[in-house]
């Protein structure tokens, strides 16, 4: 995803949304959250909580 894709994505929507669509593809969690934790000073709060949801919903 490029890097004004991904800020969209971000801002336009929910952490509960993004951790559901993570979930459902089947994508490898531990990817995104390698990815997310790159953009987490970028993104802030937000990123954060998701990456937490993330590691919650992998268990």
């Amino acid at each position: 995803m490029s890097r004004t894709k991904t800020i969209k994505y971000i801002n336009e929507n929910s952490v509960d949304d993004m951790v559901k669509q993570v979930v459902a593809k089947g994508t490898d969690i531990s990817c995104v959250i390698g990815a997310a934790k790159e953009s987490r000073t970028e993104y802030g709060l937000k990123v954060q909580e998701f990456i937490e949801r993330l590691e919650i919903a992998s268990k």
